[in-house]
Parts: C-alpha cells; sequence; structure tokens
C-alpha cells in the first residue's frame, strides 16, 4: 500500500475547512452579479478557491506521496495553543500588554531552547510593537492596559 503524504493530506483538508467555513458563514449574504457585487459575492469567491485548493492538496498528497515527515512536537503544541487561549481570554480585561506578554511566555515553554531573558524581552518588544501597530496606528479600540488600571 502506497504512504500517503502526511503534511499535505493536512494541509490540504485545512483549506477545504476553512473554504467550507467561509461558505457556510457567507451563504445568507446577498450575492449580487459580476458588476453589482453583493456582500456575499468575494467571500464565497474565496472559499470555493481555499477549497479547490484544498481539493488539489489532498489529491496531491495521495498521488506523490514520497516524501516523509517528521513526528508531532506535543510539548510544543500544546504550549502555542494554551498561549493562543490565554491571549483570547486576557484581551478583554487584561488588555493587549498583558495578553501579548501571556502568549509569548507560555508559547515560548514549548521549546527547550528558550532562555528567559530572551523570552522577556520577546514580550517586551511584541507587546509593544502591538500596541504602536493595532492601537496608535490601525487605531483599533483595543484596551492597552487591564481594566483596574484603567480609572
Amino acid at each position: 500500500m502506497r504512504q500517503i503524504d502526511r503534511r499535505g493530506l493536512l494541509s490540504g483538508l485545512l483549506f477545504l475547512a476553512a473554504g467550507a467555513a467561509g461558505w457556510v458563514l457567507a451563504r445568507n449574504y446577498a450575492m449580487g452579479t459580476a458588476l453589482r457585487m453583493g456582500p456575499g459575492y468575494v467571500p464565497l469567491g474565496l472559499s470555493l478557491i481555499l477549497s479547490g485548493f484544498g481539493a488539489l492538496l489532498i489529491l496531491r498528497s495521495m498521488l506523490l506521496a514520497d516524501e516523509k515527515t517528521g513526528t508531532w512536537n506535543i510539548r510544543a503544541i500544546g504550549f502555542v495553543l494554551a498561549g493562543v487561549l490565554a491571549f483570547a481570554g486576557l484581551i478583554e480585561t487584561g488588555g493587549l500588554v498583558a495578553a501579548i506578554v501571556a502568549l509569548t511566555v507560555i508559547a515560548s515553554m514549548g521549546s527547550q531552547d528558550s532562555r528567559p531573558i530572551e523570552v522577556v524581552i520577546a514580550a517586551i518588544v511584541m507587546a509593544l510593537f502591538g500596541a504602536l501597530l493595532f492601537v496608535r496606528g490601525l487605531q483599533l479600540p483595543i484596551q492597552i492596559w487591564p481594566i483596574w488600571l484603567q480609572s
């Protein structure tokens, strides 16, 4: 039996899932025409393109399966996921700075090569860059500091 390229298969499934999700979310919007596009025209088009790429990647993974992939690093996956969840939980009440610092520190625990001083510097630089870019530059209504420091 022929081996399937796992990386290509998973990438294809991800594209296919993103395309399907886009289609489901955009299906209630008016489509319009090519000359007078409605709010659902572009999302549906992008969803179809993503789904097409996904189908091609899945097909390719089954036909050209000569590349071996490595093992999954469960520790890294777990800590990155935990960091993203911490960011999502902190962004509303803890503010952007706390959310970015938590994300950086927790995600860095996934690597055994990370050094504490490098993590602290990276967290500070990313929090500063995030605040400048999103709050000052793009003027998004995101709290920079925790709610209890706003008064």
